[in-house]
């Protein structure tokens, strides 16, 4: 259940967001950084939790008649921490709070002001290869492939990479703006401490990218393998519900480095090689 304060304290995103860094003890985060990362959250799916959630919490206290009106503000309290491997990265878990200023009518009319506020269940999470942040840095992402596009998100693919990396379209647009006015290290140190003990990892990584100079993506068919394009090929050669059931199959024999050929002919391999499914597939395409 949300916690009930009395009075409206916030107006904006603003008070909303101090309210809420300082409830998640995370002071030493910046506003920038929360609104940044707020622009990542699915609003959509947010909202219908938020109405449950003050619902629940108003008429906890003052009885199923009670009903209430206001304002609502999601508030992103974003944690990044740093990986190494299979290149070096940074992954974002992005939790919600709910600052809701609202007035209350309860069953005997009487009428009260609060501000509700808590961490809804929800979580996103968002990750940023190294590579990719350099890329931001040189205002260049058109040197990856685009994976993915809808209204909403856009998917790159990333060398080294399992999964494409997927932003919120005008994502990537707002850290670029911020990183143009201050360096990787100052923006990290606004996330407060734990950002603070990233740094050093993140900003070696990306003088190791500039030193040894291999940000330049491998041609697209010398990039390892997707997912999605293996079964995409796979699906021409056996229909979409046989080769889905193949690629989970084959998935563990698969290395990272293979590119989707390679992945294709391990995984017709393993399933009993090309003999089987009467296939003359070369062993190198």
């Amino acid at each position: 259940m949300l916690k009930m304060l009395p009075g409206k304290r916030a107006s904006d995103f603003e008070e909303a967001a101090i309210l809420a860094l300082h409830d998640a003890g995370k002071d030493d985060t910046s506003l920038d950084i929360a609104r940044l990362f707020t622009s990542a959250l699915n609003l959509d799916r947010l909202r219908a939790e938020a109405e449950k959630s003050i619902n629940a919490s108003v008429r906890g206290k003052y009885g199923q008649r009670a009903v209430w009106s206001g304002r609502q503000w999601f508030v992103a309290v974003p944690q990044p921490s740093y990986e190494a491997l299979p290149i070096p990265w940074i992954s974002f878990v992005i939790p919600a709070y709910l600052v809701a200023a609202v007035s209350i009518q309860t069953p005997d009319w009487s009428s009260r002001s609060a501000t509700l506020m808590g961490l809804l269940d929800r979580r996103e999470k968002l990750l940023l290869p190294i590579s990719f942040l350099q890329a931001i840095l040189d205002d260049d992402l058109g040197q990856f492939e685009v994976a993915s596009r809808d209204g909403a998100h856009t998917g790159w693919t990333v060398p080294g990479f399992k999964e494409p990396v997927r932003l919120v379209n005008d994502f990537a647009t707002q850290l670029s703006r911020m990183l143009s006015l201050k360096s990787v290290a100052a923006w990290l140190l606004d996330f407060g401490a734990t950002g603070k003990t990233i740094a050093p990892q993140v900003v070696g990584s990306l003088l190791g990218l500039q030193f040894h100079d291999v940000i330049t993506p491998l041609p697209v068919g010398k990039q390892p393998y997707r997912r999605e394009a293996v079964i995409a090929e796979l699906t021409q050669l056996f229909g979409s519900a046989r080769a889905a059931e193949m690629f989970e199959r084959g998935a563990p024999h698969l290395k990272a480095s293979m590119t989707n050929d390679e992945a294709v002919t391990m995984i017709i391999k393993e399933d009993g090689g090309f003999k089987k499914w009467n296939l003359n597939l070369p062993q190198n395409r």
